[in-house]
């Protein structure tokens, strides 16, 4: 691995994870990035681990084996001399975060995929959709509002907001005669909801890409897996809650649930409301206007009601 452009670096500490060993032995060491991989850096030595080496970035380690108490760090595995070898690395949380998704952007754009899509709208299978080759790309924004998604392919650009993902998993149809696994991606815009379906050998890392955005918007749990279950943070929903959420998803505005709810009235309903927004389930689109006429009101209408 030759020199190269810089990325991003930090000073922290690293450890090598051995199944066997008697303790943990955390050592000081500059992590580097490049374009073409990852130095680690002590004093005079250094060992490079080339991106197309690293197989998973983001493994758990247990506390036995980080041998204190490390709460921020990221572990990668790669593969050496036909081995796989997992490394943790600490530091500032901050620098932590920076130098995982500069990691996940190497790996991830411009990688060529295959993509089919829309795979379902509004959850219903779409016909005459075909599997087509395309190319990923990440695109950042200032401040990340307007992050996306951005498959090239020849029919046109398949754009996915970030902040419009609900979920992504894993999924294992059979393509071509043969089981494969895929990602599902679930997005939606101010329409509908969609599925899209990617193939391609990053598409674990694309996982976890999108799964590290949806804990840093408080989707899904810190702790939650690649699994369709997850708890809204740690609010507990209840059943009236849940009916109201059910029924905003399926295309109910939040001005025509009252008529839906007839066991609730107008303040109760809209002091759920409040209850979904504090949990994060909801966002505030507009604030409704409760008026009534005043006697100069009334007394317009009188007149028109004379004529």
């Amino acid at each position: 691995m030759g020199e190269e452009k810089i990325v991003t670096w930090l000073d922290g500490k690293i450890l090598f994870i051995e199944t066997y060993a008697k303790q943990a032995n955390w050592m000081p060491c500059k992590v580097v990035l490049t374009y073409g991989g990852i130095w680690l850096m002590q004093g005079k030595n250094k060992k490079g681990v080339p991106l197309a080496a690293i197989s998973s970035l983001g493994r758990e380690i247990s506390k036995k084996q980080l041998g204190t108490s490390v709460s921020d760090y990221i572990a990668i595995t790669y593969v050496a001399e036909n081995k796989e070898v997992t490394v943790a690395i600490t530091g500032q949380p901050a620098q932590l975060k920076k130098l995982k998704k500069y990691i996940m952007f190497l790996r991830l754009n411009k990688k060529p995929v295959y993509i089919l899509h829309p795979a379902k709208v509004g959850g219903v299978i779409k016909d005459g959709v075909q599997w087509v080759q395309g190319l990923l790309n990440i695109a950042w924004t200032p401040g990340g509002a307007a992050d996306k998604l951005v498959i090239q392919r020849k029919a046109g650009n398949v754009e996915i907001l970030m902040n419009n993902i609900e979920m992504v998993q894993t999924e294992s149809p059979n393509i071509g005669g043969k089981v494969k696994q895929i990602a599902n991606i679930k997005h939606s815009d101010s329409e509908n909801t969609y599925n899209t379906f990617i193939l391609s050998g990053i598409q674990n890392s694309l996982i976890e890409y999108i799964n590290d955005h949806l804990r840093e918007q408080g989707v899904i749990s810190s702790h939650a897996s690649d699994s369709a279950t997850d708890s809204a943070s740690d609010a507990t929903i209840a059943e009236t809650e849940e009916e109201i959420l059910v029924a905003l998803y399926s295309g109910v505005s939040a001005l025509e649930v009252p008529t839906f709810m007839e066991e609730l009235n107008v303040d109760q309903i809209e002091s759920i409301y409040d209850k979904l927004l504090s949990y994060g389930l909801v966002e505030l689109v507009r604030l409704r206007k409760d008026v009534k006429l005043t006697p100069k009101g009334r007394n317009i209408v009188n007149k028109k009601m004379q004529i």
